[in-house]
């Protein structure tokens, strides 16, 4: 196997590819990814860690034909280092890869592709198998922004280490909980690009590689949902970020198996008669909580939120270090009230919402927040308190 293929192609192709594959496996294959060439003008990258696939082809000339397994982390780490120029890659017969540029030379160790997993495909066109959408990639974009800070990072926890992502009808929305703080966000889409009917839940893990794969697209994906896997086909755009000008994948395709657990009933956890309705802008609260809860104890980090009529006082107490207290002014009619709050978890919301005010629909000292942005019904967020 021998062909040549700019730095800045490949690299871009193995930093992706090295994302996906397993560095803690027993199963060395799954730590590799596969370069196939095939036909003279293009090279297949692929990798896969048996739950997330994601392959591309990209622009090379081939001069000799061929397949090889590579350490996805070595070679990245050899590519990032290259200067922006050609690189021929030569495999032998005892599939060590050799990787020249200029005088520049590499022997690395490569490994026959037989018994490498074959990565999933979608149906054939015109199977019943399957159903085939197009989404925008800003829609997408942004139903992955305004949520996945709410998954729950604990793996054991499949249900909550999940994104739900539902269509109905002409809305996509994606929702994801912790446990202990709720996030959903919908979209109405363009009735000409179909009639979205899925509800799949997405491991947290695939939900960041097709974060990854969306940077930088303005153009519409196909999505195609057959159980028990969801495949995006995203186009990429001709120049990514950070390289040359050199030729891009023209397409990427992830495949992510799907997360086999229910959901937990978000409708359920979403308070309907909070009456006390707050009004604040969201540079100002956000900068407050970023002050006072910067002393607040690690294993406790409660933040307290005073309201009386015009204004609310955030404070935190930390033994160990001192009392910190701000004073703000809001929207607020009601009796006096105090509530707390792991403030990171408001900061996490704040950062994401896209208005400039946000409406916080309180209960009792004990009942969830509500937040939503002002004017805009799609983002809605639940909080749940500290005790105080």
């Amino acid at each position: 196997m021998k062909l040549r293929v700019h730095r800045d192609t490949l690299l871009y192709g193995v930093q992706r590819v090295q994302a996906v594959a397993e560095r803690r496996t027993s199963l060395q294959l799954l730590s590799s990814f596969l370069l196939e060439a095939k036909d003279a003008a293009s090279a297949r990258i692929a990798a896969t860690n048996l739950q997330i696939g994601l392959e591309m082809v990209v622009p090379a000339e081939v001069e000799e034909g061929g397949v090889v397994t590579i350490g996805a982390r070595t070679l990245f780490e050899i590519l990032r280092n290259f200067p922006p120029s050609q690189v021929e890659f030569e495999i032998d017969e005892q599939y060590w890869v050799h990787v020249r540029s200029g005088r520049i030379h590499f022997r690395i160790v490569g490994a026959s592709a037989e018994g490498y997993p074959d990565l999933p495909q979608p149906f054939r066109r015109g199977s019943d198998s399957g159903s085939t959408v197009t989404i925008a990639a800003d829609t997408l974009r942004r139903l992955i922004e305004r949520t996945i800070f709410s998954i729950s990072p604990d793996e054991t926890r499949l249900h909550l280490n999940s994104a739900l992502f539902q269509g109905d009808g002409k809305v996509l929305r994606m929702v994801t909980t912790d446990g202990h703080r709720m996030t959903c966000y919908e979209e109405m889409v363009d009735v000409d690009k179909g009639f979205y009917r899925h509800d799949i839940l997405i491991p947290a893990r695939g939900l960041a590689e097709l974060r990854k794969t969306l940077e930088g697209v303005q153009a519409d994906l196909q999505v195609t949902f057959e159980t028990p896997y969801v495949f995006f086909d995203v186009p990429m755009p001709k120049q990514q970020p950070g390289t040359a000008g050199e030729a891009m994948p023209q397409n990427v395709r992830l495949a992510v198996k799907l997360v086999d657990a229910t959901f937990p009933p978000y409708r359920q956890v979403i308070p309907r008669d909070n009456k006390r309705l707050v009004g604040i802008g969201r540079d100002v609260f956000a900068s407050a909580l970023r002050r006072i809860s910067s002393i607040s104890p690690s294993r406790t980090p409660t933040t307290r939120l005073r309201l009386e009529a015009g204004k609310m006082k955030i404070s935190s107490d930390n033994p160990d270090v001192g009392i910190g207290e701000e004073e703000i002014d809001i929207q607020y009619d009601g009796e006096a009230f105090e509530i707390g709050f792991n403030a990171r978890y408001l900061l996490d919301i704040l950062d994401v919402v896209g208005s400039d005010n946000v409406q916080l629909h309180l209960g009792g000292s004990l009942d969830g927040c509500v937040v939503r942005e002002e004017n805009d019904d799609r983002f809605l967020a639940v909080v749940m308190p500290i005790r105080i």
